[in-house]
């Protein structure tokens, strides 16, 4: 028997008229977002029907003959094959991907608009319209990540990791971090088997990663943009490289790597060793790199001497090939 999934996080989702929906985060590496099941039906203003199984073997609230031709062959293997987990009190539960509680939607609506549905079916179609609504102006892996903690969790880990390389790199770093995808920490988190906790307890040990998998490799693609935004102008330039590093933080480059890197993990199948493999390939340490030597905590942090120029500055310089001394 395959072993159980566990919640990392659980709550309630309230979604259109009220409706109140328990939601969950799993452990698994994709961290899949689920609903439970049982209340997404009550949600429609559907009857479970007990453990009769109606046209097409599909459960009672779903299996009516003019129904089933909308159901397509994915989301009928997601109805038919809950995910059985466990709650964060220990409770066993059964859920659906919340995503696809807008294919279920969709369903009613499409038989709506066939002008078959029937008289007794015409409330589920409501229902299901208001839910889209809901799902049109907030996508439900955020309304789940908020209902459960999950995206609590995410901006008080997030915000401790700014706020450490404040204090370890001035501001230049932050402003880059603040960039940084949240699918990108919780790949490292997968790979590594933390959670959102640990990098309020040791911010440097991100703070590590995030030197080797970006700063150390994304440089030499950053000369050529930099010298672009920033030409001499009769042997001069205007401003020092990091000066538009620090203003552009949203910088494309530094976004496609971002990007490059979290593609990386998810063909690695989250596995650390064959992850850096890949990124070692993909993207090699450049001769000229960052190296920032991350304490691990703020206490480390505090009794380390501060030196004028931080090592972001001096570092950065160097990554970029880049000394104002010589300048003409």
């Amino acid at each position: 028997m395959a072993n159980i999934l566990e919640a990392l996080y659980d709550g309630q989702l309230e979604i259109g008229e009220n409706y109140m929906i328990d939601s969950a985060v799993l452990d698994d590496e994709n961290r899949t977002r689920v609903l439970s099941q049982t209340e997404v039906v009550k949600a429609l203003g559907r009857s479970q029907g007990g453990s009769k199984r109606g046209e097409a073997n599909l459960p009672r609230w779903i299996s009516a003959q003019n129904v089933v031709p909308y159901i397509s062959s994915d989301l009928r293997e997601a109805i038919l094959n809950p995910i059985v987990y466990k709650t964060t009190n220990g409770n066993t539960a059964h859920g659906i991907e919340a995503t696809k509680l807008v294919d279920i939607c969709e369903v009613w609506l499409d038989l709506e608009k066939s002008g078959e549905i029937h008289e007794s079916q015409k409330e589920t179609a409501r229902r299901a319209y208001i839910l889209l609504k809901t799902l049109a102006k907030t996508s439900i892996i955020a309304l789940v990540d908020e209902a459960t903690g999950y995206q609590f969790a995410k901006d008080r880990a997030k915000d401790t990791l700014q706020k450490f390389l404040a204090k370890a790199l001035q501001e230049e770093a932050v402003k880059w971090v603040k960039t940084f995808q949240d699918e990108f920490f919780e790949m490292i988190f997968i790979m590594k088997g933390w959670n959102w906790g640990t990098t309020t307890k040791k911010p440097g040990v991100v703070g590590h990663y995030i030197n080797d998998l970006v700063y150390s490799r994304i440089s030499p693609a950053l000369v050529g943009e930099l010298r672009k935004v920033n030409p001499k102008v009769n042997g001069n330039r205007k401003k020092k490289h990091h000066q538009h590093l620090t203003r552009d933080f949203g910088h494309p480059i530094l976004k496609d790597h971002l990007a490059g890197v979290i593609a990386l993990g998810r063909a690695s199948g989250y596995d650390w060793d064959i992850f850096k493999k890949m990124v070692n390939k993909a993207y090699p340490v450049y001769g000229q790199t960052i190296e920032l030597n991350f304490p691990e905590t703020f206490e480390e942090l505090e009794n380390k001497k501060e030196e004028g120029m931080s090592n972001f500055n001096k570092n950065l310089n160097i990554a970029l090939g880049h000394n104002p001394k010589n300048e003409s």
